[in-house]
């Protein structure tokens, strides 16, 4: 577990350093999170690949949906399992509609929307240990122009 643990934290602390800011504007509504399977390094050399999706709501405070991860030491697991979204923590909304890429801005339909979710979770690993922690999302898609 606690190896877990130091790759959970080691994980959560290299995407709060990486994470960007955008205004202070927010939103009441509900979103879908999906989380294509995304790699994060420690600065100890393991490695943790995650994916998620579900749902949450901001006015609520709530979410839920499931993910998976697994925990790399280079070429070897050293260890998987699930987790469960328990709640929102916190959201920023960046807005709707697109996407700047080096090549320009890309335009997106309407719906599209982005922002800075933190979500509360709980764990089960492949040996069946348990353990909370938080996980933070960060869609970079925003107003036009903004």
């Amino acid at each position: 577990m606690r190896r877990f643990a130091v790759a959970l934290a080691s994980t959560l602390a290299i995407a709060a350093v990486i994470a960007s800011s955008a205004g202070s504007r927010t939103s009441k509504s509900a979103f879908e999170v999906f989380v294509e399977p995304t790699i994060s390094a420690a600065s100890n050399g393991l490695t943790i690949e995650t994916e998620v999706e579900g749902t949450f709501n901001v006015a609520g405070k709530s979410a839920s949906g499931d993910g998976s991860f697994a925990i790399m030491a280079g070429t070897t697991e050293i260890e998987h399992g699930t987790f469960m979204l328990t709640r929102l923590v916190a959201f920023q909304f960046y807005g709707c509609g697109e996407v700047t890429t080096p090549d320009g801005r890309v335009s997106l339909p309407s719906d599209f929307c982005g922002g800075r979710a933190i979500f509360a979770f709980h764990a089960v690993t492949s040996t069946g240990e348990e353990g909370d922690g938080l996980y933070e999302v960060n869609c970079q898609i925003h107003d036009p122009g903004g």
